[in-house]
């Protein structure tokens, strides 16, 4: 995946000894470019770890290690994982989506944040489920339409990144070491 570096100065060095155990979906409510301009502003006060375009172009702005500011206001939350007096920026990863809440997301948008959202569980072994990959709005439910008010894309985008093949684990390449050991000794014995 083609990641563009856009660095925000508005972030924490380091989790205070959190890390990453889910993924916030958000919604720019503007567009890709507007967004780099806007994280790059330290009087900003914002940020995320990254954001995708409509065309699926994906900015970094925040590495992954560091706490980007992106969901740390915290009202009436109905995300069942969240840790009560720990801000939420802490232990979760941000990704913006360009558009505004009542947009059509387009397919280059939904596939690279599938993509994203894989390869962020795969690195953090983060599962891939509701549970784990949240909209801010169950964080903050001050912001009902973030990602959008229709909730059904954070289904799709869990059941697109679960979709996707990753390569082959270490335990299948052992097992088929094994099956071919197996007939092995069966031919010679």
């Amino acid at each position: 995946m083609n990641i563009i570096q856009k660095k925000s100065p508005n972030f924490w060095s380091g989790r205070k000894g959190y890390r990453p155990e889910a993924i916030v979906i958000h919604i720019m409510d503007g567009t890709l470019i507007g967004t780099d301009s806007w994280f790059a502003n330290p009087s900003a006060q914002v940020s995320s770890h990254y954001g995708i375009g409509k065309n699926g172009e994906v900015h970094q702005y925040v590495n992954e290690q560091d706490a980007a500011w992106h969901a740390g206001r915290v009202d009436a939350p109905s995300w069942g994982l969240i840790k009560p007096g720990i801000n939420p920026n802490l232990y979760t990863i941000g990704i913006e989506h360009e558009g505004g809440p009542n947009d059509i997301w387009t397919d280059a948008m939904k596939q690279s944040s599938a993509t994203l959202i894989r390869e962020i569980c795969q690195r953090w072994q983060i599962p891939i489920d509701r549970s784990h990959i949240v909209g801010h709005f169950e964080i903050f439910s001050k912001k009902p339409n973030c990602p959008a008010s229709n909730k059904a894309i954070l289904n799709e985008l869990v059941a697109l990144a679960g979709q996707q093949t990753a390569n082959p684990s270490i335990e299948d390449g052992v097992r088929k070491i094994e099956e071919g050991l197996a007939i092995i000794k069966k031919s010679i014995f």
